[in-house]
């Protein structure tokens, strides 16, 4: 329901609960509609960085 124009993934790596890293990420991504898929943009941890409002 809700269109977000950008998709931040945090905490999927570095926590021991959590099974899933990136790389298990993008496989589920690249297997999304390409629209869904652009949504997302992987940050590097601890940098800052300038997203569109």
């Amino acid at each position: 329901m809700l269109r977000p124009r950008t998709a931040v993934p945090v905490h999927y790596e570095g926590w021991t609960h959590f099974r899933q890293g990136r790389a298990a990420a993008e496989r589920q991504l690249a297997a999304a509609p390409r629209d869904l898929h652009e949504l997302f943009r992987w940050v590097p941890v601890g940098q800052p960085v300038e997203l569109p409002a």
